[in-house]
């Protein structure tokens, strides 16, 4: 760990080079540069501060769960959301007024030492959560030195990334050894994760099937119907670089059948609509932060905006889910079942292999590995108005029995912690 923690001073020069990198690339927010460094911008609050730090959109999601549970038992805490991504950051942000100022965001700060204790010294929080993989060393140890007590919650792990955590622990960094406790998301994630620390890991469930709903905006969800009127679309939700030239090979095919047919691609980085755009040269499309209109002749609507999944999820009933066709790992299925929006997915679901393994043995999904498979999922489902209802359904009695996981986590944090009731 001492090697570490050297490490990252001596590196701190070239940690602020790559942060100035990020800017220019705009993936960091220039006017809260001085929070990525340990330094608060906002006031804190009197009393007792909750940590919880969740990466990016899905986990803060996710996270929102905690935050209400640990908000109903202990009304008078307030809680310090951290996250590190500009997309998650303004998810957050739409989602601070329900907490009545009780919920405080900051990104969080690099992993280098000083930077650690600026952070830690200021707001001096009474416990950390750590959503899914978030594993920081300086951050961990140096609240643990200072008495804060730190939680892994819906923790999942990779066989490689086991691998590399073992050889760790041969020269004494033992990471996992210093939280108060680690909840697991699933059976398989448990057992790997037992193999980092002799503590007992925790499983009551993937806190993700407990998220809360997506935001639906429904007065923007009757424009966008009476835009595409009766035509088919093909929705494609949360799409990387990569992926939107195999769903555009899956749309010319479908197009031969259903010559209407409206192509929705809603990119998982907003920023990237230029680089997509270069796609879709020669094609007629609108563009959704432009505020185009679709009309009888636009193919496809390109969705490069914030906190609109929802709408598009309801104005559907199955869409295609990225950040599957490709080594990602994919997205949250919970989401678009919940909005009664059946599902097809690519092969690499890593990030939720034990849901969608359940999801598949249900009949609640159906999984495709090229743009030929993506073709003939989506032609069942155009053709058949019944197919989306039957498959939800099927998905729907999958996750039933996933209520009150964050409940249960937070009860545990409190036998660890006691935390004040009153």
């Amino acid at each position: 760990m001492l090697i570490y923690r050297v490490l990252s001073i001596l590196l701190f020069p070239f940690l602020e080079l790559y942060l100035l990198y990020r800017v220019i690339k705009k993936k960091e927010d220039r006017s809260r540069l001085k929070e990525r460094v340990g330094h608060a911008t906002q006031d804190r609050p009197e009393g007792e501060v909750v940590w919880i730090h969740a990466v990016s959109v899905g986990e803060a999601n996710s996270a929102l769960t905690l935050v209400d549970e640990l908000l109903k038992f202990s009304p008078k805490i307030s809680i310090l959301f951290t996250t590190t991504t500009l997309t998650s950051a303004s998810i957050i942000a739409a989602k601070l007024p329900q907490f009545r100022g009780q919920v405080i965001h900051q990104f969080l700060p690099i992993d280098s030492y000083f930077c650690v204790q600026n952070f830690l010294n200021f707001w001096q929080p009474r416990v950390a959560i750590f959503v899914e993989s978030e594993i920081w060393p300086n951050l961990i140890y140096e609240a643990r030195k200072l008495g804060v007590l730190s939680f892994l919650v819906n923790a999942r792990m990779s066989e490689k990334s086991v691998k590399k955590w073992r050889i760790a622990r041969i020269f004494g960094f033992k990471i996992f050894d210093q939280f108060a406790a680690i909840f697991a998301q699933s059976a398989e994630a448990k057992n790997l994760l037992q193999k980092l620390t002799k503590q007992e890991i925790l499983l009551y469930g993937n806190l993700k099937s407990q998220a809360q709903s997506l935001v639906v905006n429904f007065d923007e969800l009757q424009k966008l119907k009476a835009q595409i009127a009766d035509r088919k679309i093909f929705v494609a939700a949360s799409t990387h670089k990569g992926e939107e030239e195999i769903i555009l090979q899956s749309f010319e095919r479908l197009k031969k059948e259903f010559s209407d047919l409206l192509l929705v691609i809603i990119l998982r980085h907003p920023n990237r609509s230029e680089e997509v755009k270069l796609l879709l040269s020669g094609k007629k499309f609108a563009q959704r932060s432009k505020n185009e209109t679709i009309n009888s002749s636009t193919e496809i609507y390109l969705v490069d905006s914030l906190g609109e999944l929802g709408i598009f999820y309801s104005l559907t009933n199955f869409a295609f889910i990225g950040g599957s066709l490709l080594e990602i790992g994919g997205h949250n299925p919970f989401e678009a079942i919940k909005l009664n929006c059946a599902i097809i997915s690519g092969p690499n679901i890593f990030n939720f292999k034990e849901i969608y393994s359940d999801l598949v043995a249900g009949g609640g999904c159906i999984i495709a590995s090229s743009n030929q498979e993506i073709t003939d999922a989506a032609t069942k489902f155009l053709s058949d108005k019944n197919l989306a209802s039957e498959i939800n359904k099927k998905a729907n009695a999958v996750i039933k029995n996933s209520d009150n996981i964050a409940k249960k986590i937070v009860t545990k944090i409190d036998q660890i912690l006691m935390l004040p009731t009153t």
